[in-house]
């Protein structure tokens, strides 16, 4: 038996964008209890390089009620069996208008996997050309910048960056060597 048996799952709650769902449980020890889970499609997240610098967005986050600042990531809801390199170009391109002649896969992590399975494809991309932003109508309102990488990593430190996907995403390819 596995640590944790799932006795029933009822669907709370389902949009195009999640599912959480609450699960009664059997613990290995005979205890019962109910387990929340939330079902998201996995995502990825875009450190640009270009001259010492990494592009960043800034947009309202409304959970927080303020603006942050970000690495670019996203998913496409649609389809969400597509290639996570097609998804880390699109969502380059569309929230920055970069393409990258180069798209280096730096890893893979969970977000947040004491209530959730849902991960993040990490991607480098450098040999970047500039187009035009084509944001969705979620994003209205996000604008985007490079910065130097020292001034990131003081955003980081201050605590004015404070999205963990970015902060993990860049501290993953710096141990990688893949920042200098």
């Amino acid at each position: 038996m596995s640590e944790i048996k799932t006795l029933t799952t009822t669907e709370i709650y389902r949009n195009r964008w999640m599912r959480l769902r609450e699960d009664r449980i059997l613990r290995a020890d005979g205890n019962e209890g109910v387990y929340s889970v939330v079902e998201k499609a996995d995502f990825v997240v875009i450190i640009a390089l270009q001259d010492g610098g990494v592009f960043v967005v800034e947009q309202f986050r409304y959970p927080l009620q303020l603006r942050t600042i970000e690495l670019p990531q996203g998913a496409w809801e649609c389809a969400p069996d597509e290639d996570p390199r097609r998804v880390a170009a699109g969502e380059l391109k569309e929230e920055t208008g970069l393409v990258a002649g180069k798209m280096t896969q730096v890893g893979y992590q969970k977000l947040a996997q004491g209530y959730s399975s849902q991960g993040y494809h990490i991607f480098l991309a450098e040999e970047l050309t500039h187009e035009q932003q084509d944001l969705d109508l979620e994003e209205v309102g996000l604008t985007a910048r490079k910065i130097p990488f020292a001034e990131f990593e003081a955003l980081i430190r201050d605590g004015k960056i404070s999205d963990a996907t970015s902060v993990t995403a860049w501290l993953l390819a710096k141990l990688k060597g893949m920042i200098p």
